[in-house]
């Protein structure tokens, strides 16, 4: 018998990936949650608009979590959250026993809704990443290249680490947990490809691809070499950012027996040459 699986947030990048890859996923949209719970929505990641929008981010992020917890009974929960549940100040990667403390209203909705599935006796496993980037949904890659093609110049910050997560690589690591069945992970984990980056350092690697790509190395007003590299400081936002958001995967790698996850240049690359070949060109303004 095939496994059923159920993907809230099928329109999102990591969602999209999900049915698209898993045997057996069936995508649940907006229209269909509006439809069957008014008072629930299916995702929120607007990190910034969050801070304005406190009440809606926790009922998405932390009470939609809640309530699927005590739907599901049985059946096993994935619950995807984030590196913004750590403030960043540590100087190494951090590991799930390392306490908490958002920044932003963001990552507090996120942390609540990590609580609300683990202390709730659900089969749930809740898988913490970052920097994700898929074909499907906005990400920082296809906002990279549209700045690059409008504006004459273009500064990123340098002074924030984390890792690239590619939607593929993600939902291939969760259909190995799928495969154990009872025996897969249950829990809190990290989960993210090997290495590190900071933010002007992905731009810069972004562009280079472009520069080499047919679509794209004409219409760049912005080349790799000419990325201006700032700190957090000179570009501020309303919700803060962690400086670090690495995460050490070693429990994960513990469970499935590896000795290391392959590296993010090496799941990344084919997802900026898919996007780099499908994602439209963008009107260059004068």
């Amino acid at each position: 018998m095939s496994m059923r699986i159920l993907v809230f947030g099928m329109n999102g990048q990591l969602g999209w990936q999900c049915v698209k890859d898993l045997p057996g996923a069936i995508g649940v949209d907006r229209a269909c949650l509006d439809a069957a719970t008014p008072s629930i929505k299916d995702d929120y990641t607007a990190v910034d608009r969050a801070e304005q929008e406190r009440e809606l981010a926790f009922r998405i992020n932390a009470d939609f979590p809640s309530q699927l917890a005590k739907l599901v009974a049985k059946a096993l929960l994935i619950h995807i959250s984030s590196d913004y549940v750590f403030d960043g100040h540590s100087s190494q990667a951090y590991q799930e026993s390392d306490p908490p403390a958002p920044l932003s209203v963001y990552g507090a909705s996120k942390r609540a809704g990590e609580l609300a599935i683990l202390e709730s006796g659900a089969n749930a496993l809740v898988l913490r990443s970052t920097w994700l980037i898929g074909e499907q949904g906005q990400n920082f890659a296809k906002s990279i290249l549209r700045l690059a093609c409008t504006r004459s110049e273009l500064r990123v910050v340098e002074d924030q680490r984390g890792v690239p997560t590619p939607t593929p690589f993600l939902v291939a690591q969760i259909a190995s947990a799928l495969r154990l069945n009872d025996k897969g992970p249950r829990g809190l984990f990290h989960l993210v490809p090997a290495g590190q980056t900071d933010w002007y350092r992905y731009a810069k690697h972004i562009l280079e691809k472009a520069q080499l790509h047919r679509r794209w190395q004409s219409i760049l007003r912005v080349r790799a070499s000419a990325l201006e590299a700032i700190t957090t400081d000179q570009y501020p936002l309303a919700a803060a950012r962690p400086r670090n958001s690495c995460l050490d995967t070693g429990r994960w790698k513990q469970v499935f027996g590896l000795e290391q996850l392959p590296h993010y240049q090496q799941v990344l690359d084919p997802v900026l040459d898919r996007i780099l070949e499908k994602e439209p060109v963008p009107s260059q303004v004068p």
